[in-house]
Order: C-alpha cells, then structure tokens, then sequence
C-alpha cells in the first residue's frame, strides 16, 4: 500500500484489467490475473507505462470472496466500504459505489474518470450468488450473475468478439461429469486456454492467474494459483 500511495503522490493512476466470474450453478468460479499497470502522467518524469506482476486481485471476505478491476484506490475504498454495509446486513451496491467514488475524490487530486469493476461472492441463506457491480464514468449498475452464465472484465479485445458466447456455452453442469475432480479440471482448462488467447493482444495481463472455488450450497471455497504458460 506504501507504494501505491507513492505514486498515487506521483500523479499516477494504477489499474487492474482481466477478471472473470462464472457461475456453473453447483459451483462458482472468480478467476484474475496478477498484474497491475501503472500510468504516469508526463509531468512525473517516469514510464508512461509500467507493469508489476504477481498481485492478487482476489480477496476472502466473511460471505465468500471478491476480485475487483479497474482503479485500485477506487476499488480499494468499495471493498472496505462492503464490509461495513454487510456488517449492517445492508446491500445496497448502488449506495456503496456511490460512497466509494465520493471518498476516492476526496482522497485523490485528480480529473481522471473513477471506474471499476467488482465480482462478489455472497454465500447467505444456504446459497452462494455473484454479484455483479460496475462502477463507471456516468453510471453505476449492478446486477446478480444467473447460472450457466459467465461476465468478463477485460481492458483489450472487442466487446462483440464471438469468444465470450463460446465461453458461455462451454460450460457444463456437474451432472454431466463422472466425477468432480473432471468437471474441476475441465473448467480450469477452459479458463485457462481463454487467459492464453487474451494474453496474446493484451500485454497489461498475465496468462497465469488466480482462483476461487465456491461451493453454492455449502457455502466452502478455495483459493489457487493457476500456472498457465504459454504452449
């Protein structure tokens, strides 16, 4: 954090791009990338751009987990300001983006836009739900992800690229497997062979990336590190 407040000092800007939540109806899946990129502007002297690998943009949190894009000040302020809502037993992702963005304004000497991106898991009530919260320019949505459905969070490629409705319609249902074990490893292939083909025209992402497993009844889940090199 120490360093990331130096640059933000430095009229610097530090974002996160590939995020992804999949919700396969017995399971739910939220996978990221590990780098950050920070944008220097020209008055700082440094790189206009500069990657910094291994940084986990997943988090564990009382219901489940949560991995976030875009600003990481902004998305920094969402996810502390969720636990205090959550802690209130209130869930109002409208009222919470809005109180994130107001603090990063008041925090952060900057015109730039404030956006961002968060994947919630929400294990209440004997079931697990995806959240979906988009924080942008105009505009704050949100939205909970249905099964059998996928959302995407990316920085490169074109919002119409046929890749997302493949990925979509790749996804299988538990029954449909012998056993666990090959529906785990068929989806993380998947996952996988979708972070290569994004790494190819998008240098701001790692190929490899990180994990979390949820069970949507009982609400257990785990978190790993996925090395996915390049064939």
């Amino acid at each position: 954090m120490i360093i990331i407040q130096t640059l933000i000092l430095a009229n610097s800007t530090i974002k996160m791009t590939l995020t992804v939540a999949i919700n396969i109806q017995d399971y739910i899946f939220l996978a990221s990338d590990q780098r950050l990129t920070i944008e220097c502007a020209p008055e700082t002297n440094l790189p206009p751009k500069t990657y910094i690998s291994h940084y986990k943009k997943i988090k564990y949190w009382e219901y489940g987990a949560i991995t976030v894009s875009g600003d990481v000040m902004l998305m920094h302020y969402f996810f502390v300001i969720l636990q205090a809502h959550a802690k209130q037993n209130c869930w109002d992702f409208l009222q919470m983006a809005q109180e994130a963005r107001c603090f990063y304004f008041q925090n952060n000497k900057t015109t730039q836009p404030a956006t961002g991106t968060a994947f919630i898991s929400i294990y209440t009530l004997d079931k697990v739900e995806i959240v979906h919260v988009s924080i942008k320019e105009h505009l704050i949505e949100y939205e909970v992800i249905e099964p059998m459905h996928a959302h995407f969070s990316l920085y490169a490629g074109r919002p119409d690229d046929p890749i997302y409705q493949v990925f979509v319609n790749s996804l299988k249902k538990l029954d449909q497997f012998l056993n666990r074990e090959d529906f785990f490893n068929y989806h993380i292939e998947l996952i996988k062979y979708f972070f290569t083909r994004q790494k190819r025209f998008d240098e701001s992402i790692t190929s490899s990336f990180d994990l979390f497993i949820q069970n949507t009844t009982t609400g257990k889940g785990v978190l790993i590190t996925v090395n996915n090199s390049e064939p």
